[in-house]
């Protein structure tokens, strides 16, 4: 059998015995296996078997560069690419002379000219230096401040060794807010991870909470967000927060029905201050709206399915839409948005925690007799 000695690998290469799919050891995409090593179980796709040793790029004329096959152990474990500013954990090109990376596809590419705009950053939500980047193709996990999922194309500050990004929309998100949540007391970011629950939604939380160590209550950034994006119904004076089933439902009596336990009602309402339930059926929420204002064709309420890989963002207010969840959507096109944003008189200030504060919402009574959120120009949030 002919056997081929290739730089990426110290064996000689040959064809497999069977002609079969696997995982090439260059560029980890499941592809048919053009070469492979048995005993080191090393395989290489057919794209990847013609790959050149080094490169002469535009991108960076002085130096040539050279190819670095990424091992499990290597020392961080990802590079950002200097031309996409995608963090990369595959194999990729690299000038020995300078801190110069390009990941296999902006190495082979002839239309890379512009460089990254790299940046560093120490930030007090990771022990790591932080480098500006996109999470790229690979992009999983969650931002470490505002724990909403990565999309490939964001901006954020990740960490090469840990794989940890902060968008950076949310990098100087201040550390102390005061919120009508918890009015109180101002709620600080704590500087570690406590084991706790968000008093908003109900679930843990994974990272550092914002919080009041007075009263013990902890939130999810992003539920503090959501507080503010709360339905104002007809039945209730205060914001209705939206839950889907647990335990909270089982034991509260929806204060419209009066009843609790019931089993085709997998979604609710909730009422922080006040400790209610309202079955989202209960709440008379309408099937169909035309809000203008927010979108051109007529919006059909649905309930979206439960997948892992959902991503999803609402069109009005801009921050992510969760699946399992009942949204409002457009049947003409892609369009999505939460019940809360688009029962709104007044187009809401995308994604309120961009501004640096937070503000307040009055209600008004709309035809269908739900009283929906009116903005003020009035501030809530102020920080240090």
């Amino acid at each position: 059998m002919a056997e081929l000695q290739h730089f990426s690998h110290e064996c000689p290469l040959s064809l497999p015995k069977i002609v079969s799919h696997g995982i090439c050891s260059i560029c980890y995409k499941d592809e048919l296996v053009e070469l492979a090593c048995s005993p080191c179980d090393f395989s290489l796709c057919k794209a990847c078997s013609h790959l050149p040793q080094r490169v002469s790029h535009d991108f960076h004329p002085d130096h040539p560069l050279e190819f670095c096959l990424h091992q499990y152990d290597q020392k961080p474990g990802h590079i950002v690419c200097s031309g996409c500013g995608n963090m990369c954990s595959s194999s990729f090109y690299k000038c020995k002379e300078c801190e110069i990376y390009l990941d296999l596809d902006c190495a082979l590419s002839a239309n890379v000219f512009r460089g990254w705009d790299n940046k560093d950053l120490l930030h007090y939500s990771h022990c790591h230096l932080l480098k500006r980047c996109r999470p790229g193709p690979e992009a999983r996990g969650s931002c470490l401040l505002c724990e909403l999922s990565l999309s490939p194309s964001a901006i954020c500050y990740g960490c090469v060794h840990c794989y940890s990004f902060v968008h950076e929309r949310c990098i100087h998100f201040p550390r102390e807010i005061s919120h009508p949540v918890h009015p109180a007391h101002p709620l600080k970011r704590l500087d570690y991870i406590r084991t706790s629950h968000c008093h908003i939604c109900g679930e843990s939380i994974a990272s550092v909470p914002f919080g009041c160590l007075e009263c013990d209550f902890d939130a999810h950034l992003r539920c503090l967000d959501y507080f503010l994006r709360g339905l104002m119904h007809k039945s209730h004076q205060h914001r209705l927060i939206y839950r889907i089933k647990n335990s909270l439902a089982e034991n509260h009596p929806c204060q419209i029905c009066r009843k609790h336990n019931v089993k085709s009602l997998e979604s609710f309402f909730y009422c922080i201050e006040c400790c209610m339930v309202f079955h989202f059926e209960c709440l008379e929420i309408p099937e169909i709206v035309v809000e203008r204002c927010h979108h051109i064709h007529p919006l059909v309420r649905k309930l979206l399915p439960y997948e892992d890989d959902f991503l999803e963002y609402c069109g009005v207010c801009e921050t992510m839409v969760y699946a399992g969840h009942h949204v409002y959507s457009c049947e003409e096109c892609d369009f999505l948005g939460h019940i809360e944003c688009i029962l709104r008189k007044v187009i809401q200030d995308i994604l309120l925690k961009k501004s640096g504060f937070y503000r307040n919402d009055v209600g008004s009574e709309n035809d269908e007799g739900l009283l929906v959120n009116v903005i003020r120009r009035k501030h809530l949030c102020h920080y240090t």
